[in-house]
């Protein structure tokens, strides 16, 4: 261009070839930023996500993965590539991977299902997403899956459809345990009619005992009925309590129980745990509760004494959407709870003791309680090693 001859033929050719090539590379210099650029968005977005999320060809060899799902394997993405599933998982859970994929990519259709995993002793439930990557001719050369954790979630539906059941199960309680209650009492009554006019050594003596026992027993489970329908009195207004007096002082009644079983207490409750608004005697019913079902556990694990016979109980406060929550947690390493149970633990006359010991009321009358005080009652436990009960009740403003 700056030359001030002409330029010939041949140098004006060899300049139109060198431009070609230039602008050959101008492209594919733009090119390859441009995709660059586009990697590092969509690479950035794919780490962003708080799923795990991972490529596999069609033989199920790892391609490529999210830091997420990599963090899990404890390695860096990197690392994945021409890996399996047998490189980080059991035997077992690798063959069934291996199985779903290979059904995905057979199928040639997206597979969405939710999975349960033992993790620590608690029980997880995993959503899966499969769904199979195509060429243009249609054919499956891989699967990209997508999984997160919806244990919390999958809690809360359980929750709330708990909550309705117990509604709707405290309406008809009500109404059976005041049909019961007046039959039954004049059954219990006529019967100690009968006992009185009887002599010690008569042998209708011990039938008639037998009548007024059970009568009450039934009696008591009506009781519960009531309560459980109405854990609230018309008449109680709640009150500013602190919690580190409601347990200490739940504890001396039935301290010598306890320490007549062979059982250890340790209770550690920080002084500066805030009030909160509630019933007391609920709360200490529910206290009551929660210590008569680790007594059993402790005593049916340990029959006689034992070091490791300890009931502990530790408060914190903590925070939970923002708002301010005391937790109090009771221990205790005992039978535990097996894991196909857990779930109806707090169910209405749902009990794994015997019949003569438990009527199934205790956890769902403490649920309604702790319930009606906006609070929550969790419980977490691996069988034949601890059970662990949670209450967390709001503190007051």
């Amino acid at each position: 261009m700056f030359s001030c001859k002409e330029i010939d033929d041949f140098t004006i050719k060899a300049l139109s070839y060198a431009s070609d090539i230039i602008s050959l590379g101008i492209d594919r210099k733009q090119a390859e930023e441009s995709l660059r650029m586009s990697e590092s968005k969509y690479r950035m977005l794919l780490e962003s996500l708080p799923q795990k999320i991972f490529y596999k060809d069609r033989n199920s060899v790892y391609v490529s993965c999210n830091i997420n799902y990599a963090l899990d394997l404890h390695i860096t993405p990197g690392e994945i590539e021409g890996k399996t599933d047998y490189d980080f998982y059991p035997k077992l859970l690798a063959d069934k991977y291996r199985e779903d994929d290979k059904r995905v990519a057979l199928s040639g259709k997206t597979d969405e299902l939710d999975e349960k995993y033992i993790i620590d002793g608690r029980e997880m439930v995993v959503h899966t997403i499969k769904t199979p990557i195509k060429d243009e001719a249609g054919n499956v050369i891989g699967i990209l899956g997508i999984f997160w954790d919806i244990t919390d979630k999958v809690a809360l539906e359980m929750e709330a459809l708990r909550t309705r059941h117990l509604a709707s199960l405290g309406e008809l309680s009500a109404g059976i345990a005041h049909e019961i209650n007046n039959p039954l009492n004049g059954i219990i009554n006529y019967a100690q009619l009968l006992l009185n006019r009887k002599g010690k050594e008569d042998k209708e003596t011990d039938i008639l005992s037998k009548i007024i026992k059970e009568g009450n027993r039934a009696a008591n489970i009506v009781k519960n009925l009531l309560s459980f329908s109405r854990p609230t009195g018309k008449n109680e207004i709640k009150v500013l309590v602190k919690i580190d007096e409601i347990i200490p002082s739940t504890f001396a009644l039935v301290g010598a129980q306890l320490r007549k079983m062979g059982i250890t207490t340790k209770v550690n409750l920080p002084g500066t745990l805030p009030a909160i608004l509630a019933h007391p005697q609920q709360i200490q019913q529910v206290v009551l509760n929660i210590i008569s079902n680790a007594q059993y556990a402790l005593c049916e694990k340990y029959p006689a004494s034992h070091a490791d016979k300890i009931l502990e109980v530790s408060g914190e406060t903590v925070t939970i959407d923002n708002s301010t929550y005391i937790k109090v947690v009771f221990c205790d390493h005992g039978t535990g709870i097996p894991l196909n149970v857990i779930n109806k633990i707090m169910d209405p006359f749902f009990t794994t003791k015997p019949r003569s010991q438990g009527t199934g009321l205790g956890l769902s009358i403490c649920h309604g309680i702790i319930s009606d005080h906006g609070g929550k009652l969790l419980v977490e436990s691996k069988e034949g090693e601890y059970t662990w009960v949670s209450v967390l009740l709001p503190a007051a403003s």
